[in-house]
């Protein structure tokens, strides 16, 4: 008998331990129930997410299209100046080259008629 009362006596500590324990993990769940996110806190937040990716992603895509259109904007413009160059560098040539064909054709006759006179 005298262990059956042991017990007994050991079995009502337990249960007080139990009951301290119980109450805070009571308080514990009201606490992270207070503050804690909700299956649709998160839905929420995703939603939110998902809308502002899709909004971030139509700005660059829109953003994206301007630097293209502008690129070749500015690619067409200095294709024209290439052009504009090469054609004035192709005139330059010509010029060059009918003068030195010209020269060509009077340095001799020059020649001749200074040795002539001289």
């Amino acid at each position: 008998m005298n262990d059956e009362l042991r017990d007994h006596g050991d079995m009502e500590a337990r249960v007080a331990r139990l009951e301290a324990d119980v109450t805070a993990i009571k308080i514990d769940v009201a606490v992270i129930k207070a503050n804690g996110a909700t299956k649709a806190d998160i839905a929420e937040v995703r939603a939110e997410m998902r809308s502002g990716f899709a909004e971030v992603r139509a700005e660059m895509h829109s953003e994206f299209a301007k630097v293209r259109a502008e690129m070749h904007s500015e690619i067409a413009g200095v294709r024209s100046e290439i052009r504009s160059a090469v054609s004035e560098a192709k005139s330059a040539i010509i010029m060059w080259v009918a003068g030195l064909v010209f020269l060509a054709q009077i340095v001799p006759a020059l020649v001749r008629l200074i040795e002539t006179h001289l």
